[in-house]
């Protein structure tokens, strides 16, 4: 890990992820052994510890004479690759021809980087220790350039939403993803639907027909299947986001036909999307227990244990709606997906909620997704009838990367891997364990490039933690037209890290729409999940709320439950209400411990907080101006999640509880810089901590 100071001094320059350092030298020309051979390159700043650099051609003249231009896009680098079993030589020759070489063992065994000052000093110790330990078998570290291979199919070009050049930020980078080598291979996604054409020239050739079953084709699952999974290479049409996955024709329908189509085939099916769900006209709808047990089934019994990802549209109800009113998409074992438009900005039909995880890329701002549609395509399919099948893309190349993922694994990858979006929207804040929270987009929006990343490293989350206050009678009026209501203090004497909450409620009201409802956890972090409305439908009998705001937060302390009467006329009882708190102990993690951020907003002083660490050890901090990555850390033993971490001040010691703070100045000029933060200590890490910079 490189020790750098002050705190994020890189992001006080432009491409700050790719920043180098720089030297004042000029140009020159050197013959190196490069590892793919004895190259001449025209090094741009040899000086530095990393430079540009361009191959010159000379030796590859055609019959005439003629000699390429140079090749571009190299990139040189300060260190030597040498294959060793004898490490005391190594130690001494490279010391010998530079008392400031750094010798460290590489990740894959018997190989060892000897790292200098500059590129030159390093092209210098090529030649020192070639002629020890072998042709071959010493090579300066170079980057080589890289061609990256996007679809070619003749209708990407306008589907922005994978791909946007005019605004490159708004999309969901499955460029990245595409490039990584993940397109879905290997996964299965169904489609429940009202049916999609089969044959479609651009679905056709990824349709599998044992995991589906028969029935009618619509325009609405043809586009959703296109979005999810249309053929790339075919010369048709466009592509999906997972071009290679599979996907599968399921229905939904009566509530048993519904949850049949719920739980078919889940042995093959991996994920499951819904783009539907009840009228978004602003009130509390119920879900039968037949639906309600098939996905519980499909989560703990789907993919061989690992459980059935189940996607859902978060809906289109605008601000008359909420995914709070929803009961499927805010199932806990359901991941509700809200959209984003080509702007980077709140869909205008997107709802708020509690239970709404993330957003991906769909219509509502300027313009619409081009997909498949029955017999052709479309240009202006939309709503989170769209945004769902692109998560539901995204996980697949997931689970390509990371088969063994569970459903909750999946929420956690999706939690830490998504983007900030429209960082100046009103509604941001952080929750207690420092991630960015919002009624609007959740967590931010899927990024399929930093998604996969995580999940390949991603270790498998442990078993899951449950805090049942178990039902607590009240059976007393609320009190009318009263907004300052009731509140009720719920004590979790457990800690652990926190997923999913679950409010459970028995009212007797005739105007459910009066009421306003909340929760509150102990990091302060509020979870609202109805607001007065028009809502005239009698009485609250078990009906679950659900929320995803209080996640990785402490369990422990006082939660607040509200609820409040707001509008004049009816009034009502409250009879019972039940906290229910899920989550996990951190022993996945190997330490098993977090970390978290407070006052983390440009020109003030930061605090980083490592709890549940090994006591009285040592332990380092790292940030990541460039996102997720993978960073072996020979000395420790493991390899970070972060990449190119830079070390955020000293080491320290760790108290007898397992903490330790740091503090750290945040430029002024930082406002809206995404960073990652990863705690380690020998042959342990934390959590990855994704946060904006306020």
């Amino acid at each position: 890990m490189r020790i750098t100071s002050p705190f994020l001094s890189l992001i006080l320059f432009a491409g700050f992820a790719g920043a180098q350092q720089q030297g004042n030298s000029s140009s020159a020309t050197e013959l190196v052994s490069s590892g793919y051979g004895l190259d001449t390159f025209l090094i741009a700043t040899p000086d530095a510890s990393s430079s540009q650099a361009a191959r010159l051609n000379d030796d590859r003249a055609d019959g005439e004479g003629t000699v390429p231009a140079p090749t571009e896009g190299y990139v040189l680098g300060n260190q030597v690759v040498v294959q060793t079993e004898d490490v005391d030589l190594l130690v001494n020759l490279a010391r010998s021809a530079d008392e400031n070489a750094q010798i460290s063992a590489h990740a894959l065994a018997g190989f060892y980087l000897v790292e200098v000052q500059t590129v030159a000093d390093a092209i210098d110790m090529t030649w020192v220790l070639e002629p020890v330990f072998g042709a071959g078998k010493v090579h300066l570290d170079v980057e080589r350039p890289h061609s990256f291979r996007l679809p070619n199919d003749p209708r990407f070009s306008n589907q922005w939403h994978l791909r946007n050049t005019s605004r490159p930020e708004a999309d969901a980078n499955l460029e990245d993803a595409w490039n990584a080598g993940y397109t879905g291979q290997g996964i299965v996604v169904g489609v429940v639907d009202g049916g999609v054409q089969t044959g479609h020239e651009d679905l056709a050739a990824n349709y599998n027909s044992t995991a589906s079953l028969s029935g009618s084709s619509s325009s609405h699952g043809t586009a959703v299947a296109g979005v999810i999974a249309a053929v790339e290479g075919n010369g048709k049409g466009g592509v999906g986001a997972a071009y290679d996955a599979q996907w599968s024709k399921l229905y939904y329908g009566s509530a048993s036909y519904t949850a049949t189509n719920l739980l078919h085939r889940n042995d093959i099916n991996d994920i499951k999307n819904n783009s539907w769900g009840p009228w978004d006209d602003g009130t509390l709808w119920t879900i039968t227990n037949i639906e309600k047990n098939a996905l519980i089934d499909g989560a703990m019994n789907g993919r061989g244990g690992l459980g059935e990802i189940y996607c859902w549209a978060a809906g289109n109800g605008s601000t008359f709606d909420r995914v709070d009113y929803d009961p499927y998409a805010s199932s806990r074992y359901t991941i509700a997906i809200g959209g984003v438009g080509d702007l980077d900005q709140r869909s205008s039909f997107n709802e708020k909620g509690s239970s709404m995880m993330v957003v991906a890329h769909t219509s509502g701002n300027n313009r619409g997704i081009d997909t498949t549609d029955l017999n052709g395509y479309t240009t202006s399919f939309g709503g989170t009838s769209s945004a769902s099948p692109l998560g539901a893309g995204v996980i697949a190349l997931m689970l390509e990367a990371n088969p063994s993922l569970t459903w909750r694994d999946v929420q956690h990858v999706l939690v830490h891997s998504a983007r900030q979006v429209d960082p100046s929207q009103s509604n941001w804040s952080q929750n207690g364990a420092g991630h960015d929270i919002n009624y609007n987009y959740g967590f931010g929006a899927v990024d399929a490039g930093a998604a996969v990343a995580l999940a390949s490293a991603w270790q498998n989350v442990s078993a899951e933690q449950l805090y049942d206050s178990g039902a607590i009678a009240y059976g007393q009026t609320i009190p009318n037209n009263d907004p300052n209501g009731l509140s009720f203090t719920i004590n979790v004497p457990a800690s652990f890290t926190v997923e999913h909450v679950e409010l459970i409620l028995n009212a007797d009201h005739n105007t459910v729409g009066d009421l306003r409802i909340r929760v509150t956890s102990p990091s302060g972090t509020k979870s609202a999940f109805t607001v007065p409305r028009g809502d005239t439908k009698d009485d609250l009998i078990d009906y679950v709320f659900t929320s995803v705001r209080s996640w990785d937060e402490d369990s422990a302390g006082d939660w607040t439950f509200f609820i409040a009467d707001e509008r004049g006329g009816s009034t009502g009882t409250l009879i019972d209400y039940r906290l229910k708190v899920y989550g996990n102990d951190g022993s996945h993690l190997g330490g098993g411990f977090l970390v978290s951020a407070s006052n983390l907003a440009a020109g003030q002083t930061a605090t980083l907080n490592v709890s549940g660490a090994t006591p009285s050890s040592n332990c380092w901090l790292g940030y990541s101006l460039s996102g997720l990555g993978s960073t072996p850390i020979p000395q420790l033993g493991i390899t970070m999640d972060i990449d190119s971490p830079v070390q955020l001040g000293a080491m320290q010691s760790t108290s007898a509880g397992g903490g330790a703070s740091w503090n750290a100045p945040v430029p002024a000029n930082a406002s809206g810089v995404q960073v990652w933060f990863q705690a380690v200590q020998l042959g342990s890490k934390s959590a990855v901590l994704a946060a904006t910079i306020q």
